[in-house]
């Protein structure tokens, strides 16, 4: 069986290197000097470029945008008398309450995320 070391893809034959249900703490050391080797070697080809040829290739290069997941619906049950202020704070702000809803919650979150350090 061939074994790819690459950053972006390592194929392992499980069986060989790791017994059932038991967690890799370390990188083996085929592996790990298989990464060293590619680094090296990427380290050296990278050395060579002129930067004429890098910007030539930054020009032509294109944009990587990275998509977030699509929103997922949630239901939630509130007090009428809270729902209606929300809407009301909502209107006067001039977005949907929905939305409202969503930043307060995302701020929160943040803000105890910060707190918890996650």
């Amino acid at each position: 069986m061939e074994v790819c070391y690459s950053l972006s893809n390592v194929a392992l034959n499980s069986k060989s290197l790791l017994k059932e249900n038991q967690k890799m703490k370390k990188l083996p050391k085929r592996i790990k000097m298989g990464l060293k080797k590619e680094a090296q070697a990427w380290d050296s080809s990278i050395a060579k470029e002129k930067p004429e040829e890098v910007s030539g290739l930054l020009d032509k290069a294109q944009f990587f945008v990275a998509r977030r997941p699509p929103r997922q619906p949630v239901s939630v049950r509130l007090d009428p008398f809270d729902l209606a202020l929300l809407k009301r704070i909502a209107r006067n702000k001039g977005l949907p309450f929905t939305q409202l809803m969503s930043m307060w919650l995302h701020e929160k979150v943040e803000e105890e995320k910060t707190q918890v350090g996650a």
